[in-house]
């Protein structure tokens, strides 16, 4: 048995116990593939298959082919189901049998129905989104998911999840359907339809970087850019509410600029129960922002904002100016002029309606203590 694969017989998440021998048959039992897909929204994942299907055992071994190449074999689970006492051994991988299983087993001549459940990485599945914006307050939304699948000349459920177990959040199954595993790419749409969106200007204007200085350090967010970018923002989308992957965004508004973007999976942004894509850099616009720190004592810090945007274009453009907030037991707003901005559990946010050719200011404070 050189060049065989020892597969250890353990447990994965989610999967039942291994019956014993001598279970009682399952009344109406049937053969059957079925697997779940899980991918986190950094891009890793994996596959869950559990396949039940009949075997017929003559001798102390048997063969089963129709196991993915990717399958992780230490979490192999075989189960007997159906057909009465069935005793399975370890199981090795067999390559001169095509890299099917070889198991020890001990039974009485005959047929048996069994359950073989594992995990494989090469399993996984590909997100692709179109968002589609030809109206003020709509948008029209597409998903399309892509499995490349195995070589089973045979029809499986799959069920795709955003997620995986033991995360959090817990996985969110998003699609489901019935393909064909015939070594090709299977398709699973949900078909287009309509939600709610509104495209917004936001000028966030602190530059912050990924190896920066803690949010708690008085040095954090000091340097600022002036780009105001235009974001197409999707309420009812947030965490649970799009699979992982890419978006294709087509704008076409009117009084809008028309233009298509793809937007990366990391640039998508969730929060306070909405997705929102960045589009691109609004050049009508020009933002500025000064910001200085004072920290009076130990457990007490204050940032102070003067900002001001300038519209160079011949509409009036509203802009959101956002800031996002430091962790801190407590914040307060200690100034604001001309009005109170928004204060969420993450960010701060203050509309202005710019006029054509004009600048419009907003200054404001805010302690934390710690």
């Amino acid at each position: 048995m050189r060049g065989w694969t020892v597969a250890a017989t353990l447990a994965v998440i989610g999967a039942p116990a291994c019956r014993t021998p001598g279970t009682a048959p399952v009344a109406g039992a049937a053969g059957g593939v079925s697997i779940a897909l899980y991918e986190r929204p950094g891009g890793d994942g994996y596959g869950v298959v559990d396949d039940r299907r009949w075997v017929d055992v003559a001798g102390d071994t048997m063969v089963l082919d129709r196991v993915d190449p990717g399958a992780a074999l230490p979490s192999l689970v075989i189960e007997p189901l159906a057909g009465g006492v069935i005793d399975i051994g370890a199981c090795l991988r067999d390559p001169a049998a095509g890299g099917a299983l070889r198991c020890a087993v001990r039974a009485r001549p005959g047929r048996y129905l069994i359950r073989l459940l594992y995990v494989s990485s090469r399993l996984r599945y590909r997100s692709q989104h179109a968002a589609t914006a030809t109206e003020a307050g709509r948008a029209t939304l597409w998903s399309r998911f892509s499995i490349v699948t195995p070589d089973w000349r045979m029809r499986a459920e799959i069920t795709l999840y955003d997620g995986v177990p033991g995360g959090e959040p817990a996985p969110r199954e998003v699609a489901r359907g019935r393909v064909t595993l015939d070594g090709g790419t299977a398709m699973i749409d949900i078909a287009a339809h309509e939600v709610s969106a509104r495209l917004r200007r936001v000028y966030d204007g602190a530059v912050r970087r990924s190896d920066g200085p803690d949010p708690r350090d008085p040095r954090w967010g000091r340097e600022s850019q002036s780009s105001v970018w235009l974001w197409l923002e999707l309420p009812g989308l947030g965490d649970a509410g799009l699979a992982p992957g890419a978006v294709h965004v087509h704008v076409a508004v009117p009084g809008e600029a028309t233009g298509d973007v793809d937007v990366a999976p990391a640039l998508r942004r969730t929060g306070g129960g909405e997705l929102r894509l960045p589009l691109w850099v609004d050049d009508q616009l020009i933002g500025k922002r000064e910001r200085w720190t004072e920290a009076p004592d130990d457990a007490v810090l204050s940032d102070r904002f003067a900002l001001a945007i300038t519209n160079h274009g011949d509409a009036a453009r509203e802009v959101w100016i956002e800031e996002a907030l430091r962790p801190a037991a407590r914040r307060s707003l200690a100034h604001a002029w001309p009005r109170a901005p928004e204060l969420g559990h993450h960010r701060l946010r203050l509309p202005l309606v710019v006029a054509p050719g004009a600048t419009e200011r907003a200054r404001f404070a805010i302690d934390y203590e710690h």
